[in-house]
């Protein structure tokens, strides 16, 4: 892969352009996703508790990557804006907010590192003996790599910012290796169970963070000081937040949603709560290539809204859709037709294979709408109104997936409650595409605005 001269955003085929800024996202995806499946899979190897304990701290890591995701978003929508508007320093500026915002917004939650108080929000999540106990082991390392996390997001979005998509995609590679070589050695080698798998973890992000700062100091357009916020830090980090916080509170309802159905299926058994997390590890890898799309057109959109092109970026959204949703719905197709050779990789019980079963096919009924909605939120967040992808989310994974959860499970029991997904899924794409329709009629007028000629200034107004 090229690791010369980033794609110009301003210039040359749409279609083209996306396809080099969205493979290396995609790549990224792949190692990330492929680094939670293996961890998945040992944990899952480790028995029923374990498993289940995965299940109930996946909210808490969600939750916290949302957070400087958000973070992280909005800087790659400023950043390429102000490189678009040709303003070098303005973008810098801002960088090194986002980094000094990321550090601070990771100290609160290792209060969670305490025993007593991990017990208790474990509990309220619907844990309990053997899997309130992993729970915390689990939880552990990865409260104390929050900082790393943080770091690793934002320096990202640095690059990704100014069309290097590259240089990300080596990072998530190296230190997700990393961790997928450290699984088997913490967890089995050496007898730490389920916590050794947080603890590769915990490595893993330290080594893609010092790749990260290595290439920002040796390669990057943008310089950046490790430094003490100071004057005009609080203006960007309230312009980041405003930015890049609907893009937290949108995947940080993915965390909310998560634990209210874990709090629904729990009353179902840990066999649910197994089935529930596996198949969503296998769904991961299908929803690859929308989300490197997605992470491609965040930037694009951003930096062609600073040219005031919106031709481009009109192109972009049928090209990167149409991609999206065939690759997706292929991939649907395998996964909904033979998923119990993947999920075979778990060694789950046939009770849990089941459900896991039943979990994937009724998703994937909805994959085609899905592949759209996550493009429309790319569109939405390279735009600067993330707000919008944010009310879509909502929508999806707590107004309307919790209460059909609630509904379902009432109704047909466990197998009904998978229906959940789709029936929200179809709800936040009718949201998403009456407000890309909004942002784009939006986007015409602004530019009209631009380009319409000035009216000429009569300096004589009496005439000879």
């Amino acid at each position: 892969m090229n690791r010369g001269k980033p794609p110009d955003m301003g210039q040359g085929e749409v279609g083209r352009t996306l396809f080099r800024l969205a493979l290396p996202s995609v790549v990224s995806m792949f190692f990330h996703t492929l680094f939670h499946l293996v961890d998945t899979i040992f944990i899952a190897w480790l028995g029923e508790a374990p498993l289940a304990a995965m299940s109930l701290t996946y909210p808490v890591m969600f939750a916290a990557f949302a957070l400087f995701n958000g973070i992280g978003v909005g800087n790659t929508s400023l950043v390429s804006r102000s490189l678009g508007a040709g303003n070098e320093r303005e973008a810098s500026e801002t960088a090194q907010a986002a980094c000094q915002l990321a550090l601070l917004v990771s100290i609160p939650p290792m209060v969670l590192l305490d025993r007593e108080l991990s017990a208790a929000f474990f509990t309220l999540l619907g844990g309990s003996g053997p899997v309130l106990a992993e729970s915390y082991g689990y939880n552990t390392w990865l409260v104390a790599g929050f900082p790393l996390m943080a770091m690793s997001l934002v320096l990202d979005s640095v690059f990704r910012s100014q069309g290097d998509t590259v240089t990300p995609m080596v990072s998530m590679v190296a230190g997700n290796m990393l961790n997928v070589l450290l699984d088997p050695v913490f967890i089995f080698w050496l007898d730490q169970g389920i916590a050794g798998a947080s603890l590769a973890t915990f490595i893993g992000r330290g080594v893609s963070c010092i790749y990260l700062a290595w290439r920002l100091k040796s390669q990057c357009r943008i310089r950046l000081h490790w430094a003490l916020p100071g004057r005009g830090f609080s203006t960007r980090a309230g312009l980041l937040l405003r930015t890049g916080l609907p893009v937290s509170v949108s995947q940080g309802s993915v965390a909310l949603g998560s634990a209210l159905l874990n709090r629904i299926m729990s009353r179902f058994g840990a066999a649910a709560l197994g089935a529930w997390m596996l198949g969503n590890r296998v769904e991961g890898l299908v929803f690859l290539p929308a989300f490197g799309i997605n992470g491609a057109l965040i930037p694009f959109i951003g930096f062609n809204l600073g040219k005031k092109d919106v031709g481009r970026i009109r192109q972009a959204i049928r090209a990167a859709g149409a991609t999206s949703a065939v690759l997706m719905v292929a991939l649907g197709i395998l996964v909904y037709a033979w998923p119990k050779p993947i999920l075979a990789l778990f060694r789950p019980d046939p009770v849990v294979m089941d459900l896991a079963v039943a979990s994937i096919r009724a998703s994937a009924t909805a994959y085609l709408l899905a592949s759209l909605d996550i493009t429309f939120w790319g569109v939405f967040q390279g735009a600067g109104h993330a707000g919008w992808g944010m009310a879509a989310q909502l929508v999806r994974t707590v107004l309307v997936r919790v209460p059909a959860a609630l509904w379902l499970s009432g109704s047909w029991g466990l197998h009904g409650l998978w229906w959940c997904q789709p029936l929200s899924v179809l709800a936040s794409f009718s949201v998403s595409c009456v407000l890309l329709r909004h942002l784009l009629r939006k986007l015409d007028k602004e530019t009209a605005k631009v380009a319409a000629p000035k009216e000429p200034v009569d300096n004589h107004p009496g005439g000879l």
